[in-house]
């Protein structure tokens, strides 16, 4: 059974901290060709939240495109969530909605970190909406020819983007204090286009306020 063998997967971490683990074909190529097609209609360029307004903003360590879904949005994207419900042990309900992004030659993440700040004013309102992020789900569609690797620099680990596969990490520790080594980014693009889809866990029930 394809979920119990993801299961025991997850369940072995590759670091104990922050706790990172990947997890083949974790995704089904249909299921990828799907959110791919999807996303094709609606993307955007990629922004980020601002540490003091809490608004979504651009940035420029952030240059791909992206396309955000709600919980349910149709069946397979429930059955892809309810699958990394299972594999995370939390509820669909403290997982926001899934994204997915494209990044094309030269489009990169830099290193960045997924927990909110909660030193930061602009932290206060999506702390509000679930609590913290406790865990990603970081799903590849697709992979490029060349580049786009995941990385973690205070770690040394970079992940080569297999179609299918996906990488579980974890932004907190067991007392939910933030986990300054869980700081990862995506490397750039050398060749082709690389496609991939992020589901952000929070604490409790997430419950999204506009932002705009």
């Amino acid at each position: 059974d394809q979920e119990e063998m993801i299961y025991k997967q997850a369940r072995g971490f590759m670091y104990s901290r922050p706790k990172v683990c990947v997890l083949p074909n974790f995704l089904s190529h249909q299921e990828c060709d799907h959110m791919m097609e999807l996303a094709n209609r609606m993307l955007c360029p990629s922004t980020v939240i601002d540490p003091t307004t809490g608004h979504n903003v651009p940035n420029k360590d952030r240059s791909s495109h992206n396309a955000c879904f709600y919980r349910g949005q149709d069946e397979v994207i429930s059955q892809i969530e309810q699958r990394i419900a299972n594999v995370t042990m939390l509820p669909v309900e403290y997982g926001e909605g899934l994204q997915v992004l494209r990044y094309e030659v030269g489009q990169e993440y830099k290193p960045h970190f997924d927990y909110f700040d909660p030193t930061l004013s602009g932290s206060k309102q999506p702390l509000d909406e679930g609590g913290q992020r406790v865990a990603t789900m970081l799903m590849y569609l697709s992979a490029p020819e060349e580049g786009g690797e995941t990385t973690f620099p205070d770690i040394g680990l970079s992940v080569a983007p297999v179609k299918g596969n996906a990488i579980l990490f974890w932004s907190v520790l067991p007392n939910l204090q933030v986990d300054p080594l869980s700081k990862h980014g995506s490397a750039p693009v050398k060749s082709g286009v690389k496609w991939t889809m992020t589901k952000w866990i929070r604490q409790g029930p997430w419950e999204p306020k506009a932002r705009y």
